[in-house]
This record gives structure tokens, C-alpha cells and sequence, in this order.
């Protein structure tokens, strides 16, 4: 984007020495006569549309096919004297027309009332991407020029009509644009618009089990930038480990549980395309964890460090989108070089994101890893929540909206109704189920189409019994 804005604010500083002579040529006609007159800004036209400007501030410059710059009589004679300072005409790629439609919805050029619309008064709250309320941010009515700030509780309320835009911006947040389409509330994220805005990779901590004691030299090739190192990182960490897990580092001559290491990373947009994943409830978080990390290979002492670490930032979502990058995977954001080589690497990178809203995804298969011999483990995570709003991250993901929406939109056949039945944490079937004694089922759980949907995928959208017997270990 920073190029692209480069030419923009060049263009702009220059065309007010455009030559500006009358032009008999009428060119695009608007019926606002005064915006004609007023505008001493070139105008900005994206595949034949003219909108606003603003618009540039959204679009990615990787889906930007070209940008071209017409001036004086070439712009007059192409768009009116709506052009008389210029046009800049941008062709697009890589968007899809529905994307695009609803960009042209968002940044036109003229916003006027909709007088044919009933005034009616709607309220939201503003958060950040920790969910957080934001006091102070300013909500503007660009259809009326109305406008209102959040109180202390991120909360507001404004008069609109239905097809307003609302304008939200505060100083340090990228401004955001929401379409009103309906009476209810608005709930709305502003993502932080930071001078550095690379990923942290938060809290990675790396165990060390040999089978016997020994020295060890391990080498960090982070992607990225470290931040902080425990102990220091020096070119490598040279340490002496024994078998139950105790470090000691040679440099400080210190003892240490895990080497810790954090840094910031920055990724590209096809990183946040997510082909599998789960879409976790605040309340099945740590269930959720112990069942998932111990799946993939930690031990008990591991996985609760990490879920005492992540739980409370988690916690914060209403819902989180969660997928893991499991051992080669973790590749992408760092290698490890180990001598003596490990018989066995763990790694696993959690990625979430914060939701406001429920929604669906393939459910990620999780492999497991068994540990034999000098065994080496590493976790840690990411949370991008602050890099885009919801919104983008639902549609960046082709994701469904599941709050307000029926799964079921008309009546089935009662045969055709298939629940999921999930016995010991391990998906099952009726049959089995039917098969159960009474006497051996501890409890008997059910969730509706929507929040079995919100915890099994697709799977779960006819309804989920979760049933734990007494056999279940603890």
C-alpha cells in the first residue's frame, strides 16, 4: 500500500497546477452541480466506477492490474468536469464482483440522505481486537453528516436510515464502513493501524528430554525478528540437559525448566487462508486444549503451561478460530538445529482468532507423535486478531455468519435428522450409543444445531450428544 499512496499524494500535490479551462464537453453527469464545483481533487475511477478516494486505503496493492492518470481535457473529455483536476484510473484482479459491488457500496463518490427512508435511532458498541471497548472514536453518518462518539463503555447511539453509511475512526485505528441494512445492534471491531504491523510470536518454549545427560548445542533460525531470549541467545544456546528436563545453560550458569524465545514475523495475505481449523466456544477452551495438545504428543505438565499461558488471552473471544501448525510445519516461522539430533521433535504453533460471531470450518486432523528416545518439544502462538477486521477474516475465508442465520430453512423429514453422538471425547454413532448400559454412562450433554455446528463443523448441524461414561479416565 505504501507505493501505491506514494503516487496518490504525488498526484494530488501536483494536479491543483493542472491548467483548468472550460470545457463545453459534458462528459459524466451528476445532478449535484455544487460537487462539481467544490472538488479540486482528482477523481478516483476503479474499472469504470468513480468512488472515493478512501477506497485505495482497502485494496490490497497485490489485486491492483494497473494504474494509469489522465489530466486536464483527457479527463474532461472521458468523465465531465467532474475530472477537471484529474482522474487516476485503477484497474483491478484477483477480486471477485461481489467483493467489488460491495466495495462500490461502501466509497461512493456522492453520499446524499435517503429522504424515501423512515429515521429511526440504532446503537452498537465499538471493541478492539482483545475486545476490548474503545471510548472517544468517532461515528459519522455520511449519508446526513450526523455523528456521535463512543462512551466509555465503547458504547453509541445514532440517527440513520436504512442504506446510510457510517464512518467509524479514531486516531491509531484503521477507519472502518458498515452499510446499515437493518435495525439491530452494531457490534464493531477496529483493528489497530500500528507503525509495525508484523505478528508477534508470542511465549515459544522449548523442552529438552535426553536419554541420558548431555551436552547439546541448539541453533534458532527464526523468520522473523527476536525480541526476547530466556536465557540470552547468543548464536546458539549451549546447554546440558538431563533426562527429567532440567537445562543448564553453560553461558549464565544458571538451571532453567524450557528456553523461552519471542519475536515478530511478518506474514503474507495467503498465510491467512485457512483451508481447516476449529471454531472453539469461550466455555469448551480448556477441554478443548487438553484434549487437542495431548492428542498431538504433550505431556501433562507441557500442556498445562500452555493453556496457563494462552487461556487467559483466549478467554477474551466469545469464540476463537484455532488451527495448529504441527511439527514440519512450524518450519515456516522457524527451524531448529539440534546436536545431537533428537529422536523425536514436537513442535506446535497455535494461530487464533478472535470471533464475535460463530461460524463453520473443516475441522483440522491432527497427527501423533510418539516419543522414543531424546525427545525434543516446542510450543508457542500467535494471534492475529488486530491484523483484520472480522469481516475480512470471514471473507478472506469464504466463512458463513451462523448468529442470526437458521441452519435449517425449511422442515425435514424427522428420518433425515441425523445427529452427531460423540462418546469419551471420540466421535461415535448411534449404534454404538444404543449399545451402552445405562448403569455406564456418567452424563448425557446435548447442544442445538447451531452450537453443535459452532463445536463439530458441519457435522454438528443436526444437533450433537456428547455422552462421558464412567470408564472415562481423568
Amino acid at each position: 500500500m505504501k507505493v501505491i499512496n506514494l503516487y496518490i499524494l504525488l498526484f494530488i500535490s501536483v494536479n491543483l497546477a493542472f491548467t483548468q479551462e472550460e470545457n463545453p464537453k459534458t462528459g459524466w453527469k451528476i445532478s449535484d452541480r455544487a460537487i462539481i464545483r467544490n472538488n479540486q481533487e482528482a477523481i478516483f475511477v476503479i474499472n469504470g466506477n468513480i468512488v472515493h478516494k478512501e477506497i485505495m486505503e482497502v485494496i490490497n496493492p497485490k489485486n491492483i492490474a494497473s494504474l494509469n492518470i489522465l489530466k486536464n481535457e483527457n479527463a474532461i473529455n472521458t468523465y465531465g468536469e467532474i475530472a477537471k483536476s484529474g482522474a487516476l484510473i485503477v484497474t483491478t484482479k484477483n477480486i471477485s464482483e461481489k467483493e467489488l459491488n460491495n466495495l462500490y457500496e461502501l466509497y461512493p463518490f456522492i453520499t446524499k440522505e435517503n429522504l424515501q427512508e423512515k429515521a429511526y435511532t440504532i446503537s452498537g458498541a465499538i471493541y478492539d481486537c482483545e475486545k476490548l471497548e474503545i471510548p472517544g472514536a468517532t461515528i459519522l453518518n455520511l449519508n446526513t453528516n450526523k455523528s456521535t462518539t463512543s462512551d466509555f463503555f465503547g458504547k453509541f447511539t445514532l440517527e440513520v436510515r436504512k442504506g446510510d453509511i457510517l464512518k467509524i475512526e479514531l486516531n491509531g485505528y484503521k477507519s472502518e464502513r458498515i452499510k446499515i441494512d437493518s435495525k439491530n445492534d452494531l457490534v464493531i471491531q477496529l483493528s489497530e493501524n500500528p507503525n509495525n504491523p508484523k505478528i508477534m510470536v508470542a511465549k515459544p518454549v522449548i523442552y529438552l528430554y535426553p536419554t541420558e545427560k548431555t551436552e547439546i548445542d541448539l541453533q534458532l533460525n527464526f523468520k522473523g525478528k527476536l525480541l526476547t531470549t530466556f536465557p540470552k541467545y547468543d548464536k546458539n544456546w549451549d546447554v546440558i540437559a538431563e533426562p527429567n528436563g532440567q537445562i543448564f545453560d553453560k553461558k549464565t550458569n544458571r538451571y532453567y525448566s524450557s528456553l523461552f524465545w519471542d519475536g515478530t514475523i511478518d506474514f503474507s495475505d495467503e498465510h491467512y487462508k485457512y483451508d481447516d481449523g476449529f471454531i472453539v466456544p469461550k466455555e469448551k477452551l480448556a477441554e478443548f486444549l487438553i484434549e487437542k495438545l495431548e492428542h498431538i504428543g504433550l505431556n501433562n505438565q507441557e500442556t498445562n503451561d500452555f493453556i496457563q499461558y494462552w487461556l487467559p488471552i483466549l478467554e477474551r473471544n466469545k469464540y476463537n478460530f484455532i488451527h495448529f501448525l504441527v511439527n514440519e510445519e512450524c518450519d515456516e516461522i522457524a527451524t531448529l538445529n539440534v546436536n545431537p539430533k533428537p529422536e523425536t521433535t514436537i513442535r506446535i504453533y497455535m494461530e487464533f482468532y478472535g470471533l464475535e460471531n460463530r461460524t463453520i470450518i473443516k475441522e483440522q486432523q491432527l497427527s501423533k507423535t510418539e516419543r522414543k528416545g531424546f525427545t525434543l518439544v516446542e510450543w508457542g502462538g500467535a494471534d492475529f486478531s488486530g491484523e483484520m477486521s472480522e469481516e475480512d477474516f470471514f471473507k478472506i475465508n469464504d466463512l458463513p455468519k451462523l448468529d442470526g442465520i437458521t441452519l435449517i430453512c425449511k422442515r425435514r423429514d424427522i428420518n433425515d435428522i441425523k445427529p452427531l453422538y460423540v462418546i469419551d471425547n471420540k466421535i461415535s454413532s448411534k449404534r454404538v450409543f444404543d449399545r451402552l448400559n445405562p448403569s455406564e454412562i456418567k452424563k448425557i450433554e446435548t447442544f442445538s444445531g447451531k452450537d453443535g455446528a459452532a463445536l463439530y463443523g458441519s457435522d454438528g448441524v443436526d444437533g450433537v450428544f456428547i455422552i462421558t461414561t464412567k470408564k472415562t479416565k481423568k
